[in-house]
């Protein structure tokens, strides 16, 4: 069997590594066709500016773009499509992504989400319950596919790299469909459809604990190029001191037949694992079975509201106040009646929009239950809800109360960072 080639280069210019990285796969020139149109796919799906490493690093996203162009392509297209309930253009103004590819020369950024020439393609031998997807016909009929994504801990697949990052091709109904079925067999009939002709990894600084949204990036100095993106999650999840084999994706791909992770089967180029290893804090591979002691109900729920609510659980944990509040019901996503067993009352929280349609139905039957607003709700509500059985604070709130909001919050961040430390360390 022929090895798939992962390199990886350890430095401090961006430009430089992304160069050298795909240097190591025979060049940019043996991967682009001159005359070519080339679509650029970064992970740019979250608003939050460039330090968070929610997005991908706008330094290797414009690196790319400089280096693609100096295979004399026809045409560079950078396209996105946003998680639910964000826009696409804010999401890449923010995170720096859109001024430094408009820099770098790209010739045209498009939304995703907002195209309506779409095509609707099948699945072949699907192993999720998704049969067809609808995709962009610029992106099929593009030449070449170049993916660069951010490594990330991620709630819905412990991680997130080169094959999940594919998931900003498709739009909102896909991306919510495919969060209601096997995730990670999902992404594997979508990479079997939407094969890049190469990827290149941002792990500058991946995101490590409560990703994808509210984890903490690290200094890693690195970036990761190949052609098999699951040699290439592979060899990231080494490098971060991920055990793959506890990580459900490389069982699907193994499944699906779309990659290599075995480590005698692939040749690393640059620097070797050992000489890049660092072991990030990725606290996702027990999902919510990690806080046995709530009783947590999920029906269709998406990955931004289940990751605040496992970086809730963990606050309550730092702040002391997790026993205290054991025992408590809490309902995400679309349930259409209270889940059997469940008791009404302030002891029943339920998290998100999508939830507000059974707050109605408990409201008008006479029940009470605690109710957390917001698309997702927003950082550190979830926690205050819980701990003090009340009401999430409003946006009317009078200018001292917002004081008093502001310092709370900051008070209980000092806490939560030096609790994240200790875990870290552990």
């Amino acid at each position: 069997m022929q090895k798939s080639i992962v390199s990886i280069v350890k430095g401090t210019d961006a430009d430089r590594m992304v160069e050298q990285a795909v240097d190591h796969l025979g060049g940019v020139k043996s991967l682009i066709r001159p005359g070519a149109t080339v679509v650029i796919k970064p992970n740019g799906g979250h608003e939050a500016g460039p330090e968070t490493s929610v997005n991908t690093s706008p330094a290797v996203v414009s690196a790319v773009i400089r280096l693609v162009k100096q295979a004399n392509p026809g045409k560079i297209i950078l396209a996105e499509s946003s998680a639910i309930g964000c826009e696409t253009f804010a999401c890449l103004e923010s995170s720096g992504i859109r001024q430094a590819a408009e820099d770098a020369g790209v010739d045209e950024i498009r939304d995703i989400k907002s195209d309506d020439d779409l095509v609707k393609v099948p699945f072949e031998s699907p192993t999720s319950q998704i049969k067809t997807v609808d995709l962009p016909r610029f992106l099929l009929e593009a030449d070449h596919l170049v993916n660069v994504p951010i490594f990330k801990s991620h709630v819905s697949m412990v991680f997130t790299c080169a094959l999940k990052n594919l998931k900003g091709v498709v739009q909102d109904k896909h991306h919510y469909v495919m969060h209601c079925t096997n995730l990670a067999n999902a992404m594997m009939d979508l990479g079997h459809v939407v094969r890049p002709d190469f990827t290149v990894v941002d792990m500058i600084r991946p995101m490590e604990g409560f990703g994808p949204h509210s984890g903490t990036p690290v200094e890693f100095d690195c970036v990761v190029a190949g052609q098999d993106m699951v040699a290439i999650d592979a060899t990231a999840c080494r490098m971060t001191g991920l055990p793959i084999e506890k990580v459900e994706y490389f069982d699907a791909a193994r499944e699906k037949g779309l990659g290599i992770f075995d480590e005698d089967q692939i040749e690393i180029r640059g620097n070797s694992i050992d000489e890049v290893r660092q072991e990030l804090y990725l606290p996702y591979l027990e999902g919510f079975d990690a806080w046995p002691e709530y009783n947590i109900h999920l029906e269709k729920a998406c990955s931004t509201c289940q990751g605040l609510l496992s970086f809730t659980m963990s606050k309550l944990k730092a702040l002391e106040l997790y026993d205290e509040n054991s025992g408590i019901d809490i309902v995400l996503g679309r349930h259409h009646k209270v889940p059997d067993g469940v008791e009404v009352g302030d002891n029943l929280v339920l998290m998100g929009d999508c939830s507000m349609a059974l707050k109605k139905r408990i409201d008008k039957a006479g029940g009470t239950c605690l109710h957390i607003p917001g698309c997702p709700p927003a950082e550190p509500v979830p926690a205050w809800v819980i701990a003090d059985r009340g009401k999430a604070p409003s946006d009317d709130e009078s200018a001292g109360a917002t004081v008093d909001i502001r310092a709370r919050h900051e008070a209980e961040e000092k806490i939560f960072k030096r609790w994240l430390a200790e875990q870290r360390r552990a």
